[in-house]
């Protein structure tokens, strides 16, 4: 369930031969969204207002929620494959992030600093749901995702490909900020994104080349996941 004008906008135009049903308020059966999908082929069905936010649970459904395939998820052979293409790849790591809002949030964030794809570990981990499509903002339609069994294994076969790995960490690490100036960092990272009330696993942590810690001059000890991955994304992202 793909719900909102945004989220279902991404998916028409990036993904159309998953949806197969675009339901929509009465009043909302005249907008530009509506005649693209019919223009794809998209079956289109009204539906009162009430069905509409029935279906889309976790939010607001602006009068529209498609029905479709979820986003395919990819091999990590594959998405290391796209990372060897970019001498600037950005990789984003996500060990244990459970809440759907915050997974989201990361991927808009990916996608929206350059990342080439995001992987994360099958267990302990949010699927792909409506609530992360959502958050996402679309980000979920155009980011490459991959789901690993093993997320130990898995950064170990990054490095092997000849990425590095960044972690972060509330405390202990380097400071961004000298970890951010040109020439410090090699050009090709794998940034690793710990749960929510954990933080990066010792076997994870294990496979760190370095370990990242954003600077504070307050007293909260950390930021949330999805409000770090911003920050260290921001300040890591590829030169333009």
């Amino acid at each position: 369930m793909v719900a909102g004008e945004r989220a279902v906008a991404e998916l028409l135009a990036f993904a159309p031969a998953r949806v197969r049903r675009l339901l929509v308020a009465p009043t909302r059966v005249e907008h530009e969204l509506v005649a693209r999908a019919r223009a794809l082929g998209i079956a289109v069905e009204r539906a009162e207002p009430a069905t509409l936010q029935r279906l889309a649970a976790d939010g607001p459904a602006k009068g529209m929620v498609a029905l479709a395939e979820p986003p395919p998820l990819l091999e990590l052979d594959v998405l290391l494959q796209r990372a060897a293409a970019d001498p600037w790849a950005r990789l984003v790591a996500l060990d244990g992030v459970v809440d759907p809002h915050n997974k989201g949030a990361i991927l808009r964030s990916a996608e929206f600093f350059g990342a080439v794809g995001a992987l994360w570990p099958r267990d302990r981990s949010a699927p792909v749901t409506p609530a992360v499509v959502r958050a996402s903002a679309g980000a979920s339609e155009r980011l490459p995702l991959c789901e690993v069994g093993n997320f130990a294994r898995a950064l170990r076969d990054c490095k092997d490909a000849g990425l590095w790995i960044v972690g972060t960490v509330a405390d202990g690490g380097q400071p961004l900020a000298e970890l951010a100036r040109p020439g410090v960092l090699p050009q090709q990272l794998v940034v690793v994104l710990g749960s929510e009330h954990e933080g990066i696993r010792r076997l994870s942590r294990e496979h760190c080349d370095f370990l990242v810690t954003i600077e504070r001059r307050g007293g909260i000890a950390s930021l949330n996941v999805s409000a770090a991955a911003a920050v260290v994304l921001a300040a890591l992202r590829a030169p333009s």
